[in-house]
């Protein structure tokens, strides 16, 4: 068997096949009969109830830059093509290079993640170095180090090359970690949990896969140098060294750094700076392949206070009377606090190893499997003498980490008339939660903190075993039944009397580990079913339910079990999806068309929501019950070959069924933070001037308005932020070099304007409390407004 074909075979066990049956087998019944029986397997129906309105999400869109079929032998890279999606019963979206790149040559993973429907991005910086607060159809995922409460934070799950990089115990990404968006191939969205074998732990509102470039079959090399305002400078490259002997190997890398457009009036420019690196190697060998990758990235930032919108009496630039009032209104749109009165260092970095297998043990029979370990860190490093009173928590050293390894092994059959795929994962986890508050001139070190501090620690075991069958009784018709059995194990143990053992001596009821240790394992059962319906050869009808559940987010200032009794029921959530593809391939005009139209409708329960002061102490928590419903578009063309064309929008309403804190309800009020629409569209074209490829660009990005967060009681409210959009400009020429130089074929230069009117918008708000920034500024809005224009120029070689 050749190394094509092995490979072939595999993608076929790995689910993407074309199954052919009549008769659903005796397996499929009974997952068909967990799926519309739940009770009678076992499964937990919690408070869920039948939509009102159906609903589904997005699917997928391609980039014409980025052909799988010359990278060898992954799954990941193959889920990135049109045809793939089209065949797909689950809701998807696909962001290819041209769509990336709309981000800018310094944007990161979020920013690229904001050009998806139904995608709202919120941070304070606009590089891959600074942390995001994403949303996918509503539900959240990372955290900018925004106010208020989290609402369905860590619902989102994330992979990288398919190895999941959410930490279990917060159930948080930062988007940080992957700061670098020119080593991505690109970036894969599942709206919904999707299926039982991609599955992970958090998937209730959907899946982020980043794609990295993979080892291909020819040798090559690409490099690209960046600079733009704010003295913003970037290099990313990769060296392939194609097929020898069956191996094949990518090195890529990238790394960063820029001030920010928030300067301070003693001449700080919050800096920030990224790094990424990853190395593949593949062998391919009879019937299968075997590959090692390892992958190590850190993002780090200045995180600059968030602005009122108009004065307010006693919040001044350094909080002490007598000096300039500090709002948006007065001392500038952009302005922000002087690094000696209030900074925050903000960083985080993960690196993983991983290796993957995949054999072909007979015509019938595949096996794989895939075994991880990864590990990340955070370090928010913060001076707060707002006010000028020396306080007692004057400094915050908070490290946290967090290390996973895991395993995950399946099997798959291409049957007849059914594509079957069974197996399972396991995966052991340990996040330390250690911070320390404190003032040298009390005597306080981040060693022996003199004011808070805690370093408790979660051990958790995460157990998962699958079974789907893709089933085809007609051609054109295929149906996924699938279910999943899962157990999560938590043991916590307060350590802070050990490993602040000289603060506990002195300040015991400062730790804000305050309960013994603890353990909970819940067992639940999670159907699944979708459909793909093909009448005609460009059209298809899909749709998918599912249930999933997750552990809430641990950690932080206090919360589940380090100041409230680890009593409580796993977040759950039912997603409903459908809606109608079109595909179309070297059709007159509509030459690699791809357009989905989709609803969803996902019923949130049993959601714990903590709730923690400006310092990031643990205050209280409500519990919620909410409903997301909408519509997703997205359509893309390469209308002339040379003029490539997309659009995506979102519509959405998200409201609470259910929301109480303090005994006080705020039921059916919107969820806080998600925007009602969203819309991008952009065209380029390409044609070629005295020799030189050239690609114009014009694409627009709109972000409607969305309802805040009160901080001040601790709960959504109707308060809205208004809407805001950008207008875009870039220019790409390519430079052949027909020998010149050897190895080297081409040159390109580019240049990308963003926000080219210089719009002044706010991409995040609140309702503070007033503990930020005193005064009076309890009930008042706080912002962080978006980038100003930005201009960017590059240059790269290809060899």
């Amino acid at each position: 068997m050749s190394n094509r074909n092995t490979i072939a075979t595999l993608r076929t066990h790995a689910g993407h096949g074309v199954p052919r049956s009549l008769t659903p087998s005796p397996l499929v019944l009974a997952l068909m009969g967990a799926m519309f029986c739940p009770a009678a397997f076992g499964a937990d129906l919690g408070s869920a109830t039948a939509p009102t309105q159906s609903a589904a999400v997005s699917v997928g869109e391609v980039s014409a830059a980025a052909a799988a079929e010359s990278y060898l032998g992954s799954a990941q890279a193959q889920s990135l093509t049109q045809k793939h999606n089209f065949n797909s019963g689950q809701s998807i979206k696909v962001l290819g290079k041209e769509q990336i790149a709309a981000a800018g040559p310094l944007g990161g993973s979020a920013q690229a993640l904001s050009y998806a429907p139904g995608v709202g991005v919120s941070s304070y910086g606009n590089t891959g170095a600074t942390k995001n607060s994403i949303s996918i159809n509503g539900i959240k995922q990372g955290w900018g180090g925004f106010s208020g409460g989290q609402i369905d934070d860590g619902s989102l799950s994330v992979t990288f090359d398919g190895v999941p990089m959410v930490d279990p115990g917060t159930g948080l990404w930062e988007s940080p970690q992957v700061p670098q968006t020119g080593i991505l191939q690109g970036i894969n969205i599942t709206y919904g949990p999707g299926n039982p074998e991609n599955r992970w732990y958090n998937n209730i509102g959907g899946q982020i896969d980043f794609v990295p470039l993979q080892p291909t079959a020819k040798p090559g090399g690409d490099i690209k140098l960046t600079y733009g305002n704010y003295d913003s400078k970037n290099i990313v490259f990769n060296i392939r060294t194609g097929s020898i002997d069956g191996w094949s190997t990518i090195i890529a890398g990238g790394a960063g750094s820029s001030q920010s457009y928030r300067q301070s009036p003693d001449g700080f420019n919050n800096p920030s700076y990224s790094y990424a690196w990853f190395l593949k190697t593949r062998k391919t060998f009879s019937n299968g392949d075997f590959s090692v990758g390892a992958y190590l990235a850190k993002g780090s930032g200045y995180r600059p206070v968030p602005i009122p919108l108009n004065p307010i009496n006693g919040v001044t630039l350094t909080g002490a009377a007598g000096s300039p009032l500090y709002s948006q209104a007065t001392t500038g749109f952009y302005s922000s606090l002087p690094k000696g009165i209030w900074y925050k260092q903000d960083s985080n970095s993960t690196w993983l190893v991983y290796s993957k297998l995949n054999v072909a043990l007979d015509k019938t029979w595949g096996l794989h499997n895939m075994v991880w370990y990864r590990y990340g860190h955070r370090l928010h490093f913060h001076y707060n003498n707002y006010g000028l009173g020396n306080p007692s928590n004057l400094y915050e050293y908070n490290n946290p980490h967090d290390s996973v390894y895991g395993d995950k092994l399946w099997l798959s059959a291409k049957l007849p008339y059914n594509d079957v795929s069974f197996g399972g994962y396991f995966l052991t986890s340990r996040y330390n939660t250690r911070n320390a508050f404190y003032n040298p001139a009390d005597g306080g070190t981040r060693f022996v903190p003199d004011a808070h501090y805690r370093s408790d620690y979660f051990d958790q075991t995460f157990l998962a075993a699958f079974l789907q069958d893709r089933i085809s009784p007609l051609s054109n018709l295929h149906i996924t039944p699938g279910i999943r059995f899962i157990n999560l194990q938590t043991h916590y143990t307060p350590a802070g009397q050990t490993d602040f053992a000289q603060a506990y001596a002195l300040y015991p009821k400062n730790d804000q580990g305050q309960l013994p240790a603890a353990n909970t394992s819940f067992t639940k059962v999670e159907p699944s079913v979708d459909f793909n319906w093909q009448p005609l050869h460009w059209l298809a009808v899909f749709a998918s339910y599912a249930q999933a559940y997750k552990e809430p987010q641990f950690g932080g200032g206090g919360g589940l079990f380090q100041k409230k009794a680890p009593i409580y029921n796993l977040e759950k959530g039912a997603d409903y999806n459908a809606g109608v593809k079109v595909h179309f391939d070297n059709a007159p005009y509509l030459h690699h068309f791809l357009a989905t139209a989709s609803f969803y409708h996902l019923h949130y329960t049993n959601q714990y929501i903590p709730l923690y002061d400006a310092n990031g102490n643990y205050i209280g928590d409500a519990n919620g019950d909410s409903i997301y419903q909408g519509v997703n578009i997205a359509i893309e063309d390469d209308i002339l070959y040379n003029l490539h064309v997309f659009a995506n929008a979102n519509f959405e309403k998200a409201t609470f069924d259910h929301y109480v804190t303090s005994g006080v309800s705020y039921d059916g009020l919107p969820v806080s933070n998600v925007p009602n629409k969203t819309f991008n569209i952009g065209a380029s074209y390409r044609y070629y001037l005295s020799g030189i490829l050239l690609k114009p660009s014009l694409w627009y990005q709109y972000v409607g308005a969305q309802s805040l967060f009160d901080n001040n009681a601790g709960a959504p409210s109707t308060t809205k932020m208004p809407g805001y959009g950008t207008v875009n400009l870039g220019l790409h020429g390519t430079v052949p070099m027909q020998g010149s130089v050897p190895m080297l074929k081409t040159v390109d230069f580019s240049v990308d304007i963003l926000n080219i009117a210089n719009n002044h918008y706010n991409e995040f708000e609140y309702i503070t409390g007033g503990g930020l920034l005193g005064g009076d500024s309890a009930g008042q809005i706080l912002a962080l407004p978006g980038a100003p224009l930005t201009v960017y120029g590059s240059i790269s070689a290809h060899f």
